[in-house]
């Protein structure tokens, strides 16, 4: 082989190397992310995600057509407020069959129901609808975020709250629990906005090991 086409090779080799071992998600799996616009979304947030995401797992992303919430998972006994476990249900099964991972974007609030030991935590006037940033299988094909209680008149703050939550929500889908260091992004304290502020930026050494194995 000429010298040219060595060194032409051996770069492409490296940068593909490279490629894997910084990847948060398993060398050789073939996976797609699909960002899914839940009504009208912000179109400069939106590629703003597209951008983070691909260069954090790097896979493809794509933009799916904007979707209607369905009007069955809204619920209005603390304004207005939409299932978030109705949605990534709904989101995994509408889903395209090439899409392996999909992520709702919405600019409504969505929420949860808290539960200990099968029962809604008590009070339930606090727990029953319980707002949320975000939502995910664990593991599973969907997540759900909201920016609805992210936002900050500051715009470096904000983008930081929405990448890390978008990241933490597929980390649940590719199967990561949350974690008790605190400047990983799959800590637990990333379900309060005064520390998703003071979030890390990667998963730590122990969730990438997990996810790389």
């Amino acid at each position: 082989m000429p010298n040219t086409l060595v060194r032409q090779f051996t770069i492409l080799f490296a940068a593909t190397l490279l490629s894997y071992c910084s990847s948060p998600i398993k060398p050789g799996s073939k996976q797609i992310i699909g960002l899914q616009p839940l009504g009208k979304y912000d179109t400069t947030q939106l590629s703003y995600i597209e951008k983070e995401l691909q260069q954090f797992f790097k896979v493809p992303v794509v933009i799916l057509h904007e979707t209607a919430l369905p009007a069955a998972f809204l619920n209005t006994t603390k304004g207005e407020r939409y299932s978030g476990d109705s949605i990534i249900k709904w989101l995994a099964f509408n889903a395209p069959d090439s899409i392996t991972k999909v992520v709702g974007l919405t600019h409504k609030d969505i929420f949860t129901t808290k539960k200990e030991n099968g029962q809604i935590k008590k009070p339930e006037s606090t727990y029953a609808v319980w707002g949320i940033f975000g939502l995910g299988y664990r593991p599973g094909r969907s997540c759900v975020i909201s920016d609805f209680r992210l936002k900050t008149s500051e715009h470096t703050k904000f983008q930081h709250r929405l990448r890390t939550v978008v990241i933490h929500e597929l980390g649940h889908n590719q199967g990561l629990d949350h974690c008790p260091a605190k400047n990983c992004i799959m800590s637990d304290a990333n379900e309060r906005i005064q520390t998703v502020d003071n979030s890390g930026v990667n998963y730590c050494g122990k969730c990438l090991h997990w996810l790389k194995h």
